[in-house]
């Protein structure tokens, strides 16, 4: 392996740093799924966060059952919501935080405020993690993590599924903004004017339709608006029409 390092050029030398940088893979991963990438640095991300071959360190699982037991419910072979607030206090992490919410989709929790013991400790165990001090330091990785696009869009999709009411298909409006000012920021220009214009004007329940879509509007309209063909749009009618409404605003 060191012979392979070394005779890296200076360009996969970089990528080989950025990669780690990302990742906090070791150099030697970082070479060998770059190289199975053909130095392709977001397609080898990718591949580093979502490969099945990629070995979780390994954890005591008796110390991830008695975290289990310190926070479940006494009625409940489960942990509640006096377990999860107690679990967030000691994390030092707000229950509302986007990292709790990131926790839970790595658990592959069904629920947001009552994980199974197979969901805890299934997924404390692919996380390579034991102790509330290593459950805290993982979830600094977070946004390095969500810089893979299929990752971020898994975990979108599954924010919408785990925040609905149950029984409901459809999310409750004042979640779904609260949700996109947590998830989009920094990734969509008008999410303030989006949440502005559901608010006042739009007023409903937010559709899996709607939510999908959302993300693909923010990240394929342009600043201006310019892309979007209001008499051939494929748009749902609610982006048609907040469309409509920002460019009232501003008139061209």
């Amino acid at each position: 392996v060191k012979m392979s390092l070394r005779s890296q050029t200076v360009e996969q030398q970089n990528l080989c740093h950025q990669f780690s940088e990302i990742t906090q893979a070791t150099p030697e991963v970082a070479a060998s799924i770059l190289r199975k990438c053909k130095w392709n640095i977001r397609q080898a991300i990718e591949v580093y966060w979502e490969s099945a071959d990629l070995c979780s360190p390994a954890v005591d699982s008796s110390a991830i059952e008695a975290l289990f037991d310190k926070y479940k419910d006494p009625d409940d072979n489960a942990i509640g919501v006096d377990g999860l607030i107690n679990f967030c206090n000691d994390l030092e992490i707000p229950p509302d935080d986007l990292r709790m919410l990131y926790f839970c989709y790595n658990l592959k929790a069904k629920s947001a405020v009552r994980w199974t013991n197979g969901e805890f400790v299934q997924g404390l165990a692919r996380l390579g993690v034991d102790s509330i001090v290593k459950i805290r330091d993982s979830l600094k990785s977070m946004r390095a993590e969500l810089t893979s696009p299929s990752k971020f869009k898994d975990f979108y999709a599954y924010a919408f599924d785990i925040s609905r009411q149950d029984g409901q298909k459809v999310l409750d409006l004042q979640t779904a903004i609260q949700l996109w000012k947590m998830l989009l920021e920094g990734r969509f220009e008008h999410l303030d004017l989006w949440c502005e214009y559901l608010e006042k004007v739009y007023q409903k329940s937010i559709t899996k339709d709607t939510w999908q879509l959302t993300l693909e509007f923010s990240q394929t309209v342009n600043e201006d608006f310019s892309n979007i063909d209001l008499d051939n749009s494929a748009w749902p009618v609610v982006i048609d029409e907040f469309v409509e409404y920002c460019r009232a605003k501003v008139p061209s």
